[in-house]
């Protein structure tokens, strides 16, 4: 049986994850991937969801092959398929490894009763839910630091916000308990840890830990996105993306949209990996370098280099 471990948490700025898949054989691989925090959220608020949804539907129309045929090769094929998320976005790894445990499981019982394990439905829902999760967490971060220009803190902002939006019954973010452990991880870091089951727990981590910090945002005078604020309280525009290739700059627009409209050269986000993984084989995570700040040759309007591992863009514009 395949098992697998999945922790993340914040420490001196950064995004730690970590990843550790056990094999059939009782080998463990671990990755572990880093970003600057909060870009895995602020990536996610600017998904464009219907790139989501033309990924998806592959998924969910190979999960339902998997179950008619109850084919091991076609359970294999749908693993990789998984595997690709795992280049656009870090919460897409937890979503891979969960579904690698799911379709192994449904092989080792011999199929019987595949539906227990692969909930096709889930997929089939994820691009709505991701949408409605970008839209509530959107509003929430937007009313807080864009539309509330008054003194009061944030537990006061989103104190009126959350009564305003019982009173009209506004579908607004709902935040769900949280699986923490405090403890020393792989021998690196020793903090208080996000043990997910769940996309939505990450995202509910990440948005509650923005406002729990204050890590305060504006909106881009030039593109429009969401920004942490940093340095400099005084500026209009997002900053360039850090740690990958600089994205191409307009003379006068920090954040590069107007370049990028021109250069397709967008970049998702930034930050570095480094990985033990074996490398590719069915199912497994895509091989990155083990050596930290590795490059390589950039490819054109596809993706942004982190340390040897290429995570594509799927942002809007």
């Amino acid at each position: 049986m395949i098992h697998y471990e999945f922790k993340t948490c914040i420490s001196d700025g950064m995004e730690l994850y970590g990843f550790v898949q056990e094999e059939a054989n009782g080998q463990r691989v671990m990755s572990t991937r880093n970003a600057r925090f909060p870009q895995s959220l602020l990536s996610f608020l600017d998904f464009d969801i219907e790139q989501i949804r033309l990924a998806f539907q592959p998924l969910s129309d190979g999960v339902r092959k998997v179950i008619a045929e109850k084919s091991r090769e076609e359970s294999d094929r749908v693993c990789q398929m998984f595997a690709g998320l795992t280049n656009y976005h870090p919460y897409f790894v937890l979503l891979f490894l969960d579904w690698r445990y799911r379709l192994d499981r449904a092989w080792y019982l011999g199929y019987e009763f595949p539906q227990n394990y692969l909930q096709v439905e889930y997929l089939d829902e994820m691009p709505d839910n991701l949408e409605r999760l970008q839209r509530q967490a959107l509003d929430l971060l937007t009313h807080i630091w864009v539309k509330d220009t008054s003194d009061r803190s944030v537990d006061e902002k989103m104190t009126a916000y959350y009564l305003e939006a019982e009173q009209v019954e506004k579908d607004v973010f709902r935040f769900r308990p949280q699986k923490m452990s405090y403890e020393l991880m792989y021998r690196q870091t020793f903090a208080e840890f996000l043990c997910p089951d769940t996309v939505y727990d990450l995202i509910d981590y990440h948005l509650r830990e923005c406002l729990k910090r204050e890590i305060k945002m504006r909106r881009c005078k030039n593109c429009g996105r969401l920004f942490a604020v940093t340095g400099h309280g005084g500026t209009a525009t997002a900053p360039p993306m850090r740690e990958g290739a600089p994205v191409e700059r307009s003379a006068r627009s920090g954040c590069g949209r107007k370049a990028r409209a021109q250069t397709s050269r967008s970049r998702c986000f930034a930050g570095s990996t480094r990985s033990a993984s074996l490398g590719s084989k069915p199912g497994g995570l895509p091989r990155t370098s083990s050596t930290a700040g590795a490059r390589e040759p950039e490819r054109s309007g596809t993706s942004v280099m982190l340390g040897g591992s290429r995570w594509k863009n799927l942002r809007r514009g």
